[in-house]
């Protein structure tokens, strides 16, 4: 079992991997998870004001959200004649509608989740309508790029750069909690760069290189590590 291998931490083997020919290779065979992450983090908030008036604040818990719920929040934490959030079913834009003798302030966080670019940088909002200029997209992590810190790099160049990129999964549309697995049936084997492979350095992150979390809900990760038709599997437990 590997834990917290998110922060980038190397984990021992039970059995190492001989590797002295060079001609090693590893892939992923499969991925069981439990969806933790979030499209909300910590600190995001929602507040309000009569013009004029004092200003209120309503602190948004983490979690992953659904449209509606998190419409639900916002529209249940304010008078309801303050404001307005609408999405068409049409092109999926947000509209925010601000009342008249009201003004509201939604974090960067917040803003980009609605596709809303009016707002950013810690704008109040005076009455009017808002509409995003992006369909919204609450299906985070639809990608989990998996990453191995023992790749020979030198060949494996993505977008011309050296990459410790193993593979990326697409997991479809999840709920928090929801437990899913995806089988590679064709793995994508990347050489690796050691003589003899003690320890794995396994990240998962997505898709701007950053690491995701995982809150404590476990990934089981199957590797495979193939010398011409002899295989060999790995399982790995990410949380």
């Amino acid at each position: 079992m590997l834990s917290d291998i998110q922060r980038g931490e190397s984990v021992s083997l039970q059995q190492y991997i001989d590797n002295h020919d060079g001609h090693l290779c590893i892939g992923l065979k499969s991925i069981t998870f439990a969806v933790g992450w979030y499209n909300i983090e910590q600190g995001e908030t929602f507040s309000w004001r009569s013009t004029g008036g004092p200003e209120e604040t309503l602190n948004i818990p983490p979690g992953l959200y659904g449209f509606v719920q998190l419409q639900e929040t916002l529209e249940g934490a304010s008078p309801s004649a303050t404001h307005m959030l609408e999405v068409s079913k049409v092109n999926a834009l947000i509209t925010l509608t601000v009342a008249s003798g009201w003004e509201v302030l939604l974090l960067d966080g917040l803003l980009t989740l609605l596709g809303l670019d009016n707002g950013l940088g810690g704008v109040w909002l005076d009455a009017g309508v808002y509409t995003g200029d992006c369909t919204i997209n609450f299906t985070t992590r639809q990608m989990l790029w998996i990453h191995l810190g023992e790749i020979n790099t030198a060949e494996n160049i993505i977008d011309r750069a050296p990459s410790t990129l193993l593979t990326s999964i697409g997991l479809g549309c999840h709920a928090f909690g929801d437990i899913g697995t995806v089988r590679v049936e064709c793995p994508e084997y990347k050489c690796l760069w050691v003589d003899t492979v003690s320890e794995l350095k396994v990240s998962i992150r997505d898709a701007s290189g950053k690491a995701i979390s995982n809150h404590n809900l476990l990934i089981h990760i199957m590797l495979a590590v193939s010398k011409h038709e002899h295989l060999r599997l790995w399982g790995l437990l990410w949380d």
